[in-house]
């Protein structure tokens, strides 16, 4: 386990796979997005962001693209703030839009609103990309330092599965992950700040434990 976009940086250039943990909301936005059938869902940090650590949402931007491409696809990008005018939201992706655009790839922005993300836009088949200050910043960064892979799990409720549920899911997902990549995890609670995100990091912890990956 660790913690902050430093966190998931350490982990990314030790070659390990990281699992983000960010309740409110990105990770829970993800989620919601894996559930409704999104193709793939990426991290990255916002316009502006300083994290402590080296970022890049452009090459998220271009991967998600490279993604988009292969699968035939536009991307949704999902970004804060949550309740807010949408030009100011359209600032900060815009290094990820940016990026779309260079490549020539349709794009969609709204809200980072969590398990309610669903009801702004389609999700089935598309690419996404949550662009966030602290969940968004720790996957970005974790890519940036060299993670062969990087996935959202979060610990809420989400429409027609319960937390546990989804905890268990998203314990499964970090493993798998890690599993194709040389078997390294480690969880990231996207906020050292934040109670939510360290205590959810944990319960996802457990559940990998619970899972096995530690007896593997």
């Amino acid at each position: 386990m660790s913690f902050d976009a430093s966190g998931a940086a350490e982990a990314g250039a030790r070659g390990r796979a990281v699992a983000v943990v960010d309740v409110v909301d990105a990770a829970t936005s993800a989620e919601a997005a894996v559930a409704l059938g999104a193709v793939d869902v990426l991290g990255a940090a916002p316009a502006g962001a300083a994290p402590p650590v080296p970022v890049s949402p452009e090459a998220v931007g271009t991967r998600a693209a490279s993604i988009a491409r292969q699968r035939g696809t536009d991307v949704l990008v999902v970004a804060e703030p949550r309740v807010g005018p949408p030009g100011e939201r359209a600032e900060r992706a815009a290094p990820v839009t940016r990026a779309l655009d260079a490549a020539g790839v349709r794009y969609e922005v709204v809200a980072n609103q969590g398990a309610e993300v669903g009801g702004l836009a389609a999700m089935a088949g598309r690419v996404v990309v949550v662009v966030s200050t602290t969940g968004g910043a720790a996957f970005d960064a974790a890519l940036a330092a060299g993670a062969p892979g990087a996935c959202f799990v979060t610990t809420a409720r989400i429409a027609g599965m319960t937390g546990w549920e989804v905890t268990r899911l998203g314990a499964i997902r970090g493993i798998e992950l890690a599993d194709r990549h040389g078997g390294a995890l480690s969880i990231v609670a996207a906020s050292a700040n934040s109670t939510d995100d360290c205590l959810a990091a944990f319960e996802v912890a457990r559940a990998v434990i619970d899972q096995g990956f530690l007896r593997s």
